[in-house]
């Protein structure tokens, strides 16, 4: 049987809620959870392309986080979010840095060397945002059915 676009968007969302259970239900401190989670995200939105799980990896050896939430929340980034990222990292760059190269996405790699620095700086720039976010907002809902937990 043939995936449709239709299963292929089921299956991502499906994937997305399994991880975010997985942030919400983790043990440890909400603090370890939520730094994680916002290593994890950090590490997604930046073009990394595929070495999310190893750079968070090399980053657990140094700082005191939660690996299984940093492993979900690089999942932020996903065939259906990606070139959404990229476009807006690279808006965001070009704010900054003012470039008369557009990006395409059909072709993007090919003008890398021109928009590279640009999109670096973008990049940056929303994956310091988004992980601090995603850092409140964890934190905040892990503390929130904490405190509903009686225990």
């Amino acid at each position: 049987m043939k995936p449709t676009k239709r299963n292929c968007f089921i299956n991502i969302l499906r994937k997305v809620r399994i991880n975010f259970l997985k942030i919400y239900h983790a043990r440890g401190s909400a603090h370890e959870i939520a730094l994680g989670a916002a290593i994890g995200a950090f590490w997604g939105v930046f073009p990394t392309f595929g070495l999310s799980t190893v750079l968070s990896l090399l980053m657990y050896k140094f700082l005191r986080f939660n690996l299984l939430a940093a492993i979900s929340g690089a999942f932020i980034s996903n065939p259906l979010t990606s070139p959404f990222l990229l476009i807006l990292s690279y808006k965001v760059g070009q704010y900054f840095i003012p470039t008369n190269q557009t990006l395409e996405l059909s072709n993007w790699y090919t003008t890398l060397p021109q928009i590279g620095y640009v999109l670096l700086v973008g990049a940056t720039l929303v994956s310091i945002v988004t992980s601090f976010i995603v850092y409140y907002l964890t934190k905040f809902a892990i503390e929130k059915r904490r405190s509903t937990i009686k225990l």
